[in-house]
């Protein structure tokens, strides 16, 4: 209250005093216009009340300081009693205005806050139903990995221990196999379970730096070193570095080579170039005859691993297949930017 009364009374009397000495330079419709700029300023910043009182102490000073005879209220020629007139509407007429706008400012603001937080829900809800469709996908996704070495194993440790099957020494020894090669089947999708948990982190936990794409294929391949450690890679870089978190990339391209070697032919291929704004990083190879374990269509473990990866990094991951080479190409693809909204660490 004391501050703005201090905005009204006084400054406008330290500016009629400024210009005191130019008083025969500047005639009453110039310092008018000079007050008026206050006026504009008090009414923005305080309402139209303020402006008005604002406008009445300048029309006074006006008057006071600057028409003769000075210092007295006096008034002896009419066209200054209108320019005092002009100076006190149009001092009120900017009050009201500056009091309408900052009204509609109010309601704007107020109307961007409910779009704000309509938007914040619209958001809250997609988030809600994105986790609700990657859980249902990891649902899928296991249950699709380990239907077949489940049912392998129960299959076999039936026959087992069915006291009236009459089973050849061999037979015991190919079932007993079958249990442990399933066994080893469903530990390594566990620990691609485990590898999902870990890529399915919250963007701010990512550590993004810039890699060398040879150390990311090696470190890729010792992931899986009883599987990849011997088999001959053809590794095509047109550059030689990236811009990704490391253990998150290194987790989606050993997912890829295991899919590759597993169930596609020799020799498999890796490629990493840059093309329109983006890092591409592809493993391709020719598709194996039929087998009775198929290539990962896109809804298994590995899958849904490359895509969370890729998720992260605002990127995306495809599987395309080429029907006249029969080839196979798995692709991360991920913007170059450093500045895609993840904190880096």
């Amino acid at each position: 209250m004391w501050q703005l009364l201090l905005l009204t009374l006084v400054v406008p009397l330290l500016i009629a005093l400024a210009l005191l000495p130019a008083r025969a330079l500047l005639t009453t419709t110039d310092v008018a216009m000079l007050q008026l700029l206050w006026v504009t300023w008090i009414a923005q910043q305080a309402g139209q009340r303020w402006a008005i009182i604002t406008t009445i102490n300048s029309v006074v000073l006006l008057d006071v300081l600057f028409v003769a005879p000075y210092y007295t209220l006096y008034v002896h020629q009419v066209d200054y009693l209108i320019t005092f007139i002009v100076m006190l509407l149009l001092g009120i007429f900017i009050g009201r205005l500056s009091g309408r706008l900052r009204v509609e400012l109010a309601r704007a603001k107020k109307h961007m806050r409910q779009r704000q937080l309509l938007a914040g829900k619209t958001r809250q809800a997609r988030m809600l139903a994105e986790l609700e469709h990657s859980r249902a996908m990891m649902l899928r996704s296991i249950s699709h990995d380990l239907r077949t070495p489940l049912a392998t194993i129960m299959g076999a440790s039936s026959m087992l221990a069915d006291k009236e099957l009459q089973l050849s020494e061999a037979e015991v020894r190919e079932q007993a196999g079958n249990i442990y090669r399933q066994s080893s089947l469903l530990s390594e999708h566990f620990d691609k379970v485990m590898e999902l948990s870990r890529v399915q982190q919250p963007q701010s936990t990512m550590q993004l730096e810039s890699l060398a794409v040879t150390d990311v294929i090696s470190a890729a391949i010792a992931r899986r070193a009883a599987l990849l450690a011997t088999q001959p890679f053809d590794v095509q870089l047109s550059t030689t570095d990236c811009f990704a978190d490391a253990t998150l990339l290194e987790i989606a391209l050993a997912n890829m080579l295991e899919n590759a070697v597993k169930h596609g032919q020799a020799p498999v291929s890796i490629n990493f170039t840059r093309q329109n704004g983006h890092f591409m990083l592809s493993v391709s190879n020719a598709a194996a005859a039929k087998r009775n374990v198929q290539r990962d269509s896109g809804t298994g473990l590995g899958t849904a691993i490359c895509k969370a990866v890729m998720h992260l990094h605002n990127g995306d991951f495809s599987l395309q297949h080429d029907t006249e080479r029969a080839c196979v190409t798995a692709l991360l693809r991920w913007p170059q930017s450093s500045n895609n909204g993840v904190q880096h660490g």
